[in-house]
């Protein structure tokens, strides 16, 4: 249950900070409290490590829709222990990082921390689930919290767009995702996702597993901003630093690698997912490479950076997938080093492109600017920013004694080993070698590109809005921390490989000789294809990034934006639904009841047409007498003459006859208290209309509109037809047992003598409490129309 100490401790956090944001004095110390959540949640999970790697694994299961199998299931395996460690840690640091980067005078620091520890919790939530719609609500909540985070600074407008891109795109991803988990339900009748795994034979046999892919893959990619679902994370810029070093490179954008390092066990064993994941990965790693070169924009280098880099380790995944299929053998081994090359890579990325944004965010703090065409010589005002830079971009591209070199070495080894996988042949393996060393290229041009615009030149030609920027030491101290890990990983690799990486690779590789798989990280490892590709990728690099002008390459080459094709299509579509919701919400209130009563009648008829006609011999008629033949005559007479009459208050008067006529029904069927109720409603409703009516100006009424007239006959005869074959259905002997005979044990159930008021007060609880809270909102709409009017009148006379 520690775990559910966890998670309650982050929540009592959260609410104490609702209360500091009316006390001003608490505010301005709201970043020194908040830290106390990732210094739990680190402690615990840095607590788990020795248990997890003994194979001990924390588990919490908590009924709750049990006839749906959706509990309170959390498990911190090997897996979900490796991302709770980055998301923990990486937010210890940008925790602190925020108390810096923010203004105490000028934000609102009790939201921002509500919103950040909001989504450390929603992550959190996310890596430690064992049930897919606990983890689906977890995955929502990143999104709804990620928006708030991106629009902060609400006041300005790319900060509202951009949060609006990324809800749209991630919302829809987490409606596909459902859409798969409630298939995996379908298939398997559970929502475990450890039972789900066991059951991975299952799923791939059914006719839904290649859907159940297609909804998961969406979920996937546009959570982890692949291709063509990218286009969010570069507008997310828009957000305060700490959180783009947070959310958009560390945490949220892993959600999606993380879900599909989950159900590996379960996807990789289809073809399709593996070709599929494998290249849109590549794709995108080419693609933000490629686009980081185009960009003025600091933080939009690292954006693309981050997509491009995300797509790398994608495509380890997809790679890395068939060991589903191929658990033993010499292609094992492959998917082994594959998966923990993906998982190694992973967590080198999450510290160095944290520690990139974070110096990023000291520039723009300090000079006023990110834009490197305004920066220039800036070595000598941030010594240590430089160094933290630096070592950060030179990992990312795979420069050697850092730890990037030794992931993209593992990477370029996956590359050139997927010949010996039974999915791919000589020819696919060398397409996706060349697109990965390009792509590597790309991402040593940028690397070097953007340092050596920044820090290097002429600090004479730098155009800072701020002209007296300095660099506070503890400005510094998270980003150098995380830039000491650097190196620090280069030497002593297998410390976190065998403590952190490892129990993540048992967890992803179900199997008894997993550890056997797992490669011994070496720096060496002679002279070979990987470290020759390692070599061509950094010759060519530097000089392409030394000697190709590359700001003249961003204004010359213009692309075509996604962003712009987005926003094209999104205004067409905006324009056809305008016309078509105009055509049909025409403030006609028959029309709208004419449309409803017609889909009504095709949704009822189609079933009818699929469960079959009732039989005319099982149809059951109760007995009558002259007084029901008489009322019905009434009925029948007084609906027919509604149809000709145009005056209201007649009309009104005719139709509470019919309601009354219908009151005598309930009476001769021995129905009393609907019969009581019919009545108290039938005149209430009549009185108030009248009243209504008599209030209202005396609009003289057109012709009859024959046509109109004619429509609203047939809809209202066939609506008669349906609800009276409804009716015949519901009496067949044949169909589904009756529930009045639960309703019969009323007394035994709830105490209650009377049926009605038992079903209403105890079986329909909720039903009714939400009826009355509805009664409640129209009661205050009413009330708010009728007074408007005087308020208007009271302002314009003041």
């Amino acid at each position: 249950m520690s775990l559910v100490y966890l998670f309650s401790a982050l929540l009592i956090i959260m609410i104490l900070l609702l209360f500091t944001l009316t006390n001003h004095k608490l505010q301005q110390h709201a970043g020194q409290f908040v830290l106390i959540a990732p210094i739990i949640s680190s402690i615990y999970f840095l607590w788990q490590i020795p248990r997890v790697m003994q194979g001990h694994f924390v588990t919490v299961k908590i009924p709750w829709l049990t006839l749906l199998d959706i509990n309170i299931d959390f498990r911190v395996d090997g897996l979900s222990l490796f991302f709770s460690l980055l998301i923990s840690l990486i937010g210890l640091a940008v925790f602190y990082y925020a108390t810096q980067y923010l203004s105490k005078e000028h934000d609102n620091l009790p939201r921002f921390y509500i919103y950040l520890l909001l989504f450390m919790f929603s992550m959190i939530g996310v890596v430690t689930s064992n049930n897919t719609i606990l983890m689906y609500v977890f995955w929502e909540l990143t999104s709804v919290s990620s928006f708030l985070l991106i629009a902060y600074w609400y006041n300005k407008g790319e900060s509202q767009f951009g949060a609006i891109q990324s809800f749209m795109i991630t919302v829809f991803g987490g409606l596909a995702l459902l859409a798969g988990f409630i298939m995996i339900y379908i298939v398997t009748g559970t929502n475990s996702i450890s039972e789900i795994i066991g059951q991975s034979d299952k799923l791939a046999q059914s006719n839904l597993f290649i859907p159940i892919i297609i909804m998961m893959l969406l979920g996937a990619f546009t959570k982890s901003a692949q291709f063509p679902f990218h286009i969010w994370l570069p507008k997310a810029m828009a957000a305060p630093t700490p959180v783009s070093a947070y959310l958009h490179s560390a945490t949220m954008v892993k959600a999606g690698i993380f879900l599909l390092f989950r159900f590996t066990p379960v996807l990789g064993l289809s073809d399709f997912y593996i070709y599929c994941v494998t290249f849109v990965g590549l794709i995108t790693m080419i693609f933000g490479a490629i686009n980081a070169t185009r960009q003025f924009d600091l933080k939009g280098i690292l954006a693309y950076s981050t997509i491009s880099q995300l797509g790398m380790i994608v495509s380890m995944v997809g790679l890395g997938g068939g060991f589903a299929q191929h658990p033993s053998g010499e292609a094992s081994k492959v998917y082994g080093l594959i998966l923990f090359a993906a998982l190694f890579h992973l967590m080198n990325h999450a510290l160095y492109k944290g520690a990139l944004f974070m110096g990023v965010g000291i520039i723009d703090h300090e000079t006023g600017t990110r834009d490197i065409r305004r920066l220039s010589g800036l070595r000598k005002v941030f010594p240590i920013t430089l160094i933290v830079m630096l070592l950060s971009a030179l990992s990312m591209a795979g420069i050697p004694f850092l730890n990037g070199f030794l992931s993209k070495e593992m990477f370029f080894e996956s590359l050139v080993s997927t010949n010996e996988l039974p999915q791919f042949n000589i020819t696919l393996t060398i397409i996706i070698t060349v697109i990965g060393v390009v792509a590597s290229i790309f991402t040593l041009i940028y690397a070097v590109y953007m340092i050596k615009e920044v820090f290097w030149g002429d600090s004479q030609q730098a155009d800072l809005p701020l002209k007296s920027p300095h660099e506070p030491f503890l400005f510094t101290l998270p980003s150098a921390i995380m830039m000491i890990l650097l190196p620090m990983i280069f030497f002593i690799p297998n410390l976190f490989g065998e403590s952190i990486i490892l129990p993540a690779l048992r967890s992803i590789t179900i199997g008894e000789n997993v550890d056997e798989l797992a490669p011994h990280i070496s720096q060496w490892h002679g002279f070979n294809l990987p470290l020759t590709l390692s070599a061509i990728v950094i010759i060519v690099g530097f000089i392409a990034a030394l000697k190709i002008d590359w700001k003249k390459y961003a204004n010359h080459i213009k692309v075509k934006s996604i962003t712009e094709i987005y926003l094209g299509s999104y205004k067409h579509f905006e324009h056809y639904s305008g016309y078509s919701i105009r055509g049909l919400m025409n403030n006609r209130l028959n029309h709208y009841i004419t449309l409803t009563l017609l889909i009504f009648i095709m949704i009822v008829t189609y079933g009818i047409i699929e469960a079959g006609f009732p039989k005319v011999h099982q149809i059951h008629v109760s007995e009558f007498g002259p007084l029901e033949v008489i009322t019905l005559i009434v009925v029948f007479v007084l609906g027919i003459a509604l149809t000709f009459i145009r005056q209201r208050l007649t009309m009104v008067i005719l139709n509470g006859i019919i309601g009354y006529c219908v009151t005598i029904f309930f009476i001769l069927m021995k129905a009393p208290d609907l019969a009581l109720t019919q009545l108290v409603v039938e005149t209430i409703t009549t009185i108030l209309f009248i009243v209504s009516f008599s209030r209202l100006p005396n609009v003289p009424r057109t012709k009859v509109h024959k046509k109109r007239e004619a429509v609203k006959i047939v809809v209202s005869l066939m609506m008669a037809i349906i609800v009276v074959t409804l009716v015949f259905i519901a009496q067949q002997s044949d169909s589904m047992p009756t529930i009045s005979t639960f309703y019969h044990d009323a007394y035994k159930l709830t105490g209650g003598k009377n049926i009605v008021n038992a079903i209403l007060g105890d079986f329909r609880a909720l039903d009714t409490l939400f009826e009355g809270l509805v009664l409640i909102i129209a009661g205050l709409g009413i009330y708010t129309l009728l007074n408007f009017k005087d308020r208007r009148g009271q302002d314009e006379r003041e």
